[in-house]
């Protein structure tokens, strides 16, 4: 089906309704019409787990529908088809695999016909243990009614203004039989003996499906494979074409054909299914006239086999249709049924006709739980996946939306309520009268309609606590009105402070918010009636907001209530305050999204500080499409005290000009996303502080989950490595700079306009003794204007010219040879060289 309704959006498909609101998970309906059930049985002694839609076709909104990818033969699950046909107005509430169908192409295996239109003509069997030795078929009438039956497709063939009718298609030749042969025959030949004639028509188009019925399509003879002939005639390959094959005394129906005429071929069905709007067809038959009465040999491998089954059947008006799955594969839960025992189940739930589909490893039902947009999974496919299928059946209700007639609600803020403290309510979900989810909900609009037990009362539409003891408040909303549990408490045992950790730089101000617990439960309560004293002579408070002083020290807070009291420390400070050093790998853990990426304890190269750095490998090199990444992740999270106002860290770069940012939990458990560099900004080579400013938006308390290196541009997809060292918080909105180095005393005097010369043991690369591998800083890291020059006359040499200015006098600086520097056999150094100096 094509639907050209916009895409639901801005609805979570997740389950937004309790148990207590809604029948229980293993009966409930899915729709107005549709009502599904699981049960767990035992049939012949072997227990069985068997789900089944129900649908009422005679309610409004109502029907089944045949679902189809796009392509038609492209193999999809069942839930992702069930999800992408779902519409506005158009939700597919439940779903079962349909047609079986061939695993090399995805097409599937029988007739498959919808809207008039024939997607795939199938093949028919003449052989007693086939499913299709009857055909028959699933359909919905333009009443919209189920059917299921027996049908014959006819091929007619037109030639010379004659037309004749095939006696079937894609089967075995019996005596006087005339049959068409397409590729959908699964041999490359018509395996026919000589005893009859063959003739092959080329078409320019599909004679198998994209067609309506009784339309032509029209080909030229390119072969006749005359009586007698030994070797039968090859089947045209991709739909392009056919061979009419005939015998005996069905033989003169093409014994007038020509090479090089042309012919015309059309498909014709039954008259009682030219009301359908669409036909399946599967087999065996398992089901008719309310008996058990299979087109099959019962004794046959298929029948008897206990595996995973899938049906479809309808009473005998058709007003209802039944999707039913018998699961298998889980040992005292689904055994899997033979073909009798599904049939004989099918008669006990009121099946009047009932036609078996697709089973085994394809068995699937999903449906909408409720309060959810999209079908998930109801039943447990025997592979333990969802596999992809061809054609499916899908439950659909086209129903309006309407007010809310059930919901879910809360209180505003969870937790007890404590005397003379107020609450608000909302609602959480709703659903209209059609089970739809309702999509948009004014919280402005529901309204506090009583209160049980005289724990309280309602004012301003609020509640408010009046007396310690469980009730309830009922809540309206629209059509809709639920009881929500209520308790009120009289005490608290103990006090919440948050942050329940205070750093902060000199000057600085925050709010502490107070709540308090009774019982290890949260409790509402006014928090004005708590007192805040500050000790240490930190800062001074002013109501819940604290402002630090103006020396950094430390201090605590006290907070108490009646009897209750509560202490959190308190730092200020305008220093960065170590997160982590960085000395090992532990506690980390490299992961790659299109990269491969690894960590390990780097000592070879000079760290920072301490004795080692972390070091992260990444290579983008095998995935050109889309965003590569490689993170270093902190196992668990690093969480950090009360609000930070940036991150640094250092970071000894490769120079390949990515992406540095980093990854933040927030209170609400969501993402922010930080960077400590452009999109294009590591761009250095060497040690560098790099800083990530966290917005203030994001709701404490924080957590760092990880560091990572990103890439979008398929052209600078390379491999290298980073190596991180101190990382740290600040708290303080005043100017800091990190120090590169700690000065040294004996550093040796060097004048402002000095030129150093840099000698190798061997020869050196010329591209790697460059202002990119090479540099010169400041104490601070700013890296000075120098002039890097590769020796002519000696591959061992360089020099490094001082900036047009000189250097500033009686500070230090250090020149830095990086370990990127290469020799000529393409040998990096082992670690940095750095020469400290001071100037005159």
């Amino acid at each position: 089906m094509s639907f050209k309704r916009t895409l639901l959006s801005g609805i979570a498909a997740v389950a937004l309704f309790s148990s207590a609101l809604l029948p229980a998970a293993d009966a409930a309906s899915v729709s107005q019409g549709v009502y599904h059930t699981k049960q767990a049985v035992k049939v012949n002694g072997y227990p069985q787990t068997i789900n089944q839609l129900n649908v009422n076709m005679a309610k409004p909104y109502t029907t089944v529908e045949i679902g189809l990818n796009n392509p038609f033969h492209k193999l999809a699950t069942v839930n992702s088809l069930a999800t992408a046909h779902t519409q506005i107005n158009h939700h597919v509430v439940g779903a079962v695999n349909a047609s079986l169908f061939h695993f090399k192409n995805g097409y599937p295996s029988y007739l498959l016909m919808n809207d008039g239109i024939i997607q795939h003509i199938g093949a028919v069997s003449t052989n007693y243990n086939d499913f299709m030795k009857t055909p028959a078929a699933f359909g919905v009438t333009n009443g919209n009614r189920g059917k299921i039956g027996k049908f014959t497709l006819s091929p007619t063939i037109e030639h010379n203004g004659k037309s004749v009718t095939m006696t079937s298609f894609n089967r075995v030749r019996n005596d006087n039989e005339s049959i068409l042969f397409t590729s959908t025959w699964p041999y490359a030949t018509t395996r026919t003996n000589g005893t009859g004639l063959e003739v092959v028509v080329t078409t320019t188009k599909s004679v198998e499906g994209g067609f309506a019925l009784g339309e032509k399509v029209t080909g030229t003879v390119t072969a006749i494979r005359p009586h007698g002939e030994k070797d039968p005639a090859a089947v045209p390959a991709n739909g392009k074409g056919y061979v009419l094959s005939a015998q005996g005394t069905e033989a003169a129906k093409i014994r007038d054909i020509k090479m090089g005429d042309k012919v015309s071929i059309a498909y014709s069905v039954d008259d009682t299914w030219k009301d359908a709007r669409y036909m399946l067809a599967s087999g065996p038959l398992l089901v008719q006239n309310g008996k058990v009465d299979m087109t099959i040999d019962p004794n046959s491998l298929k029948a008897k086999q206990r595996t995973a089954r899938t049906a479809v059947a309808t009473d005998k008006t058709g007003q209802y249709v039944y999707l039913v799955t018998a699961d298998s594969g889980v040992r005292g839960k689904s055994s899997g049924m033979t073909m009798a025992e599904f049939a004989n189940h099918l008669v006990s739930i009121g099946a009047y006709n009932a036609l078996n589909l697709d089973g085994g490893g394809s068995t699937t039902m999903v449906t909408r739980k409720p309060g959810n947009v999209y079908p998930t999974l109801a039943n447990r496919p025997s592979g333990s996946i969802d596999r992809s299928v061809s054609a499916i059946l899908e439950a659909v209700s086209t129903a309006p939306y309407d007010k809310a007639a059930t919901m879910t609600a809360s209180q505003a803020e969870p937790g007890q309520v404590g005397i003379g403290a107020s609450v608000g309510f909302k609602v959480n979900a709703a659903l209209d009268q059609y089970l739809n989810v309702v999509r948009s909900i004014d919280q402005k609009k529901v309204e506090l309609l009583a209160v049980s037990n005289g724990i309280g009362r309602i004012e301003n539409n609020r509640f408010i606590g009046e007396k310690a003891g469980k009730g309830s408040v009922r809540v309206g909303y629209e059509n809709a009105v639920t009881d929500v549990p209520v308790t009120v408490t009289d005490s608290i045992d103990d006090i919440d402070l948050s942050p329940s950790v205070l750093m902060l730089g000199t000057g600085e101000s925050i709010e502490l918010k107070a709540s308090g617990k009774s019982k290890d439960q949260a409790v509402i309560f006014n928090p004005d009636a708590i007192s805040l004293m500050a000790s240490g002579g930190i800062g001074t408070l002013d109501g819940k907001v604290f402002t630090a002083g103006a020396k950094e020290g430390t201090g605590t807070i006290t907070a108490t209530y009646g009897r209750t009291k509560k202490t959190v420390q308190v730092t200020v400070t305008d220093q960065p305050v170590s997160l982590s050093s960085f000395e090992s790998d532990s506690g980390l853990k490299a992961t790659g999204i299109r990269a491969e990426a690894s960590l390990a304890a780097e000592k070879s190269i000079q760290a920072r500080d301490g004795k080692a750095s972390v070091r992260l490998n990444y290579d983008f090199t095998a995935n050109k499409e889309g965003i590569s990444a490689a993170y270093l992740n902190f196992t668990g999270g690093l969480p950090l005290a009360s609000r930070p106002k940036e991150l640094g860290v250092w970071v000894y770069g490769d120079g390949n000009k990515h992406w540095l940012r980093g990854s933040l939990r927030d209170g609400n458990g969501k993402e922010t996303v930080v960077n400590f560099t452009a999109e294009d900004g590591q761009d250095w080579t060497g040690w560098k502080y790099v800083t990530a400013a966290i917005p203030a938006s994001a709701p404490a308390p924080l957590t760092l989950d990880k560091i990572y290196l990103a890439e979008r541009s398929s052209a600078k997809k390379d491999k290298g490595f980073l190596l991180f060292d101190q990382l740290q918080a600040r708290y303080s909105s005043k100017p800091h700079q990190e120090r590169a180095f700690q000065p040294s005393a004996s550093a040796r005097a060097e004048r402002q306009d000095k030129t150093f010369t840099v000698k190798f043991t061997q020869a050196m690369d010329p591209a790697y003794l460059t202002d990119r591998y090479v540099y010169l800083e400041d104490e601070f890291g700013a890296r000075q204007t120098v002039t890097v020059t590769p020796a002519a006359s000696d591959a061992r040499k360089v020099t490094i010219q001082a900036p047009a200015a000189g250097y500033a006098k009686s500070k230090n600086y250090r020149l830095v040879v990086t370990h990127f520097a290469k020799n000529k056999q393409g040998v990096t150094m082992v670690k940095d060289s750095i020469t400290e100096f001071k100037v005159n």
